[in-house]
């Protein structure tokens, strides 16, 4: 199904923006940026919002990433705002969201080669 590489697509892209926010910005930098912790948290909803709308067919053709935990991260930071834990959210942005950006460009290049094609282009 398109649709369905297109949400793989979004992921890509806001983890590539997640990337780039927080290039080269250490855990003091993003404790006093409250803005840049928003722009964070808005592409982690981005990324668990088409988590979710990943069919499980395709989950079990990348069962090394963990579409549980992204949905579940995305939650948190939707339904629990205010008790969010911004070490966990910088840790989980700066180590396990650039994997995950290659992680699905590698599945979106499998099923949907043109769209990888057009990402890869954005380079």
């Amino acid at each position: 199904m398109q649709r369905e590489g297109l949400y793989l697509g979004e992921i890509v892209e806001a983890a590539r923006r997640v990337t780039a926010y927080l290039e080269g910005v250490s855990p003091e930098a993003w404790d006093a940026d409250e803005m840049r912790r928003d722009a964070v948290i808005w592409q982690l909803s981005i990324i668990g919002e088409a988590a979710g709308a990943i069919s499980d067919e395709t989950r079990a053709m990348a069962p090394e990433i963990p579409w549980k935990l992204i949905r579940g991260m995305r939650n948190g930071v939707v339904h629990r705002y205010f008790s969010v834990d911004w070490k966990i959210v910088y840790n989980v942005a700066t180590k396990n969201v650039p994997e995950l950006e290659h992680q699905v460009h590698a599945l979106l290049r499998m099923l949907y080669p043109e769209i990888a094609a057009r990402l890869d282009q954005r380079d």
